[in-house]
């Protein structure tokens, strides 16, 4: 199946494409110019893999958390791609996208829990806990949105976001804790189609049903 992924949700605008076990992404960090570069990247992507849009077989979608603007972008790209080739659509949180990835650059079968923390602007984080054991992601309770000083850091084995490189509550524990963490990432299209190719079709949802993530109130 060709899968193509778009995420706007963040600094970073990305789209990737996985066309028979060939990934392609093309992205940029480039404030408040998503809604202009989106469309153009998937046009490029296809391009690059000499097919054309009816060829897409699903897509899928950055959902949030992430910026009011960015978030409503994508999903709003989504639903008219998916109305339009009338194909199926997995939405995927972008925290948790952020955990696969630093997941994947663990390689290990060990169960882990991974702290994710985004900045979310106005002094507060976008945070959560996820539980890695296998191949599977499990989220520990909720997505939250909150300032840094209330991120709950314990029991915690790696930990990735820009986050820790902004607000000193999560700076100072980064800075007690380097073998473990990453800083200044986004989450990114590729990520995401590398996180639900192998299970689409189970996680496949009609686009009507895919809504934002905001976590604060628009």
């Amino acid at each position: 199946m060709i899968l193509l992924a778009i995420d706007t949700a963040t600094e970073m605008c990305s789209a990737a494409l996985w066309v028979d076990g060939k990934l392609l992404q093309k992205s940029t960090v480039q404030a408040r110019q998503h809604a202009e570069l989106i469309l153009p990247f998937i046009d490029v992507l296809l391009g690059e893999a000499k097919i054309n849009k009816s060829q897409i077989g699903g897509l899928v979608v950055g959902q949030g958390p992430g910026a009011f603007t960015g978030v409503r972008i994508g999903v709003g790209v989504a639903q008219g791609l998916a109305l339009g080739l009338n194909i199926p659509v997995v939405a995927v949180s972008n925290l948790q996208t952020l955990a696969f990835r630093a997941y994947q650059q663990l390689n290990t079968s060990e169960a882990r829990t991974i702290l994710v923390a985004t900045d979310a602007r106005m002094n507060e984080v976008y945070w959560a806990k996820y539980q890695t054991c296998g191949d599977e992601i499990k989220l520990l309770g909720t997505e939250k949105v909150t300032p840094a000083s209330q991120v709950d850091l314990s029991q915690v084995d790696n930990y990735i976001g820009n986050g820790f490189s902004v607000y000193d509550e999560l700076k100072n524990y980064a800075k007690n804790n380097p073998a473990t963490y990453q800083t200044n990432v986004f989450s990114q299209a590729k990520d995401m189609l590398l996180m639900v190719k192998d299970d689409f079709n189970k996680k496949a949802q009609k686009i009507a049903t895919i809504e934002p993530v905001y976590l604060r109130n628009p």
